[in-house]
């Protein structure tokens, strides 16, 4: 067997750095696995959640549909409008709005039990609608939204979240 001899045209150099084309194909490999590590982590809200001991997930969007097994409502111009469901008052639909558009939760290490009660959410500008799980167990209520990796507490009103609380 014929030793294969290295050639000059086998090897690059790219910034002082000379490596084999193989060597090259390793450290391109390589940049491109740190780059999608990053990009991975910086596109999780959880980290920035984990951090702070409060969060408003809700705040910085806009509402334009909210939904539960009974009653739905959509943003028609600046004007809501009940689609489904027992009539709600003007002032009822408003505190119902309003405790979904200003939803402050903190992280918890409680497990999700209790009575469960959901919520489907659509933002502008978002192209499917986020169903929020909200189960209450003793007294307070825990959140779990789509794509997170933990389980959130409600500070605050709690029984506004319920459309039929009122």
């Amino acid at each position: 067997m014929k030793n294969k001899r290295r050639q000059e045209s086998d090897y690059r150099t790219v910034l002082g750095f000379t490596l084999s084309k193989r060597g090259w194909n390793n450290v391109l490999i390589y940049v491109v696995l740190i780059v999608m590590f990053v990009f991975y982590f910086l596109g999780h809200d959880s980290g920035k959640v984990a951090s702070a001991s409060r969060w408003q997930p809700f705040a910085e969007r806009t509402l334009v549909a909210i939904s539960d097994h009974k009653v739905s409502l959509v943003r028609v111009a600046n004007n809501w409008e009940q689609r489904a469901g027992n009539t709600l008052a003007a002032n009822a639909q408003a505190r119902w709005l309003q405790a979904w558009q200003e939803l402050s939760l903190e992280p918890s290490e409680q497990l999700l039990a209790g009575r469960e009660y959901q919520v489907e959410l659509t933002f502008a500008d978002e192209a499917e609608s986020w169903k929020v799980g909200v189960f209450f167990y003793n007294g307070e209520a825990f959140v779990a939204l789509p794509g997170a990796d933990q389980v959130f507490r409600v500070v605050g009103d709690h029984a506004a979240l319920e459309a039929q609380s009122f």
